[in-house]
């Protein structure tokens, strides 16, 4: 990847990273300790939009993009739709539409928060598959983990300010009070995303587009390995994701944490995510990507157990950093893997498909493993004349031991897609 391109793919992997930061980050604690929703609807306003995007990136956005022989016109457009909703979505549009206080309608305004944004992460989403695409035809196999690496670590500086950024401004000036500033700083963010993307990628031609036929008939031979891969990496995804679910809620019940310290402790991997990307990039290009990522599924099935250990924030820093070298594992090393065996002109198809796994898993799945379940197991104890923070704690711990599970059935996928490509190997 020449200077130019890196720059400009380096700037906008910054500003997503703080977007998502800023913004995700707070958004399920304000829909649970403001609006006093229950864990499901929580999970809903993260998981619908999150399935609306992965479906529109396999079947629309991504072939399309493959056919239209472009990438960055997507990213942009993507950009600008988002930037635009989120001043829409926000709590002031709301009440100036509806005459009344977002928070004496919570039951309303949370319903208007999943449709909105279902219906813009199905534009925005094409601004997710073309970026993956765009990387992919941009690197090498052979210094991809490299170069990955490096624009994952851009990343973790990105998610490290808009972490601490949103702490600040989210409690500000007083609790839960500036969760409206999210939704401004948000757009603009997009809105800078979108100009960066345009004035500086130099796109390298994929072959020029390409009817639907043509797609169609692209072979891809190591479609077995993809897909066992894409079932393993999944239930990582699911292990993550619901931990992250319920993490600040957690932490603020059973830690007694402030949102800096919530912000400190989800730094800690989004620092050791800077340190070691790159790292774990070059890694994975000397030695294989393979092994580095066995390495990472055995980690997943670890660290969900040790966050229920700690009874001091302090104890909880060594265990947020190995969480954010299975970051590192899952992202940047997959990643490579999968652009590195996928065909060069379908990597839209492909990528959307990756995308759309990797988003049903980790924003999907958790409306029950990290909503249903929880609000299962916080009723059954209240039954039992827990009083509710209690209740509500143990089911956030149980949450920890069947994100260690899945983790478990993950590796064991893995295993059987080490063994797929063992044998395609021979018969070659």
């Amino acid at each position: 990847m020449d200077r130019k391109n890196f720059i400009g793919m380096s700037s906008f992997q910054f500003m997503a990273a703080t977007r998502r930061g800023l913004f995700y980050g707070f958004l399920t604690l304000y829909v649970l300790e403001v609006l006093h929703r229950t864990f499901t609807e929580a999970m809903l306003v993260m998981a619908l939009p999150m399935l609306a995007n992965s479906l529109t990136q396999p079947f629309i956005w991504g072939p399309l993009s493959d056919k239209m022989g472009t990438r960055k016109l997507f990213i942009a457009l993507g950009e600008t739709i988002a930037g635009i909703a989120y001043i829409l979505l926000s709590p002031p549009v709301w009440s100036l539409f509806t005459g009344m206080p977002h928070t004496q309608a919570a039951s309303l305004y949370t319903i208007f928060l999943i449709v909105g944004l279902t219906l813009l992460e199905s534009f925005w989403s094409m601004s997710n598959v073309a970026w993956y695409a765009l990387l992919a035809d941009l690197t090498r196999r052979e210094t991809r983990g490299t170069v990955v690496g490096g624009l994952y670590s851009i990343e973790a500086i990105g998610r490290i300010v808009g972490v601490f950024l949103g702490g600040a401004l989210y409690d500000y000036p007083s609790k839960a009070a500036g969760f409206p500033y999210l939704f401004y700083i948000s757009s603009i963010i997009m809105f800078s995303s979108a100009l960066v993307i345009l004035l500086t990628i130099e796109e390298r031609g994929i072959g020029g587009r390409m009817s639907y036929k043509e797609q169609v008939e692209v072979k891809f031979e190591g479609a077995p390995i993809f897909y066992t891969f894409l079932l393993a990496i999944m239930f990582i995804s699911i292990s993550t994701a619901s931990i992250r679910r319920i993490l600040n809620y957690y932490l603020r019940l059973a830690l007694l944490a402030t949102s800096f310290e919530m912000s400190l402790i989800s730094n800690v991997a989004s620092i050791t995510q800077l340190i070691t990307n790159p790292l774990i990039g070059k890694l994975s290009d000397v030695k294989g990507r393979v092994p580095v990522l066995g390495i990472g599924f055995l980690l997943a099935i670890a660290i969900p157990i040790l966050y229920t250990i700690p009874r001091e924030l302090l104890w909880l820093i060594p265990v947020s950093a190995l969480a954010g070298i299975i970051r590192v594992i899952s992202m940047t090393v997959a990643y490579s893997y999968v652009a590195d065996i996928i065909p060069e002109n379908a990597r839209g198809k492909y990528f959307g498909q990756y995308n759309m796994a990797r988003t049903i898993s980790f924003g999907v799945v958790p409306i029950v493993t990290a909503g249903l379940l929880p609000d299962f197991w916080e009723a059954n104890l209240l039954r039992r004349g827990y009083d509710a923070v209690s209740a509500e704690i143990i089911a956030m711990i149980n949450v920890f031991y069947l994100a260690s599970v899945i983790s478990l059935i993950g590796f064991v996928m893995f295993w059987i897609h080490s063994i797929v490509k063992k044998r395609m190997i021979t018969l070659q």
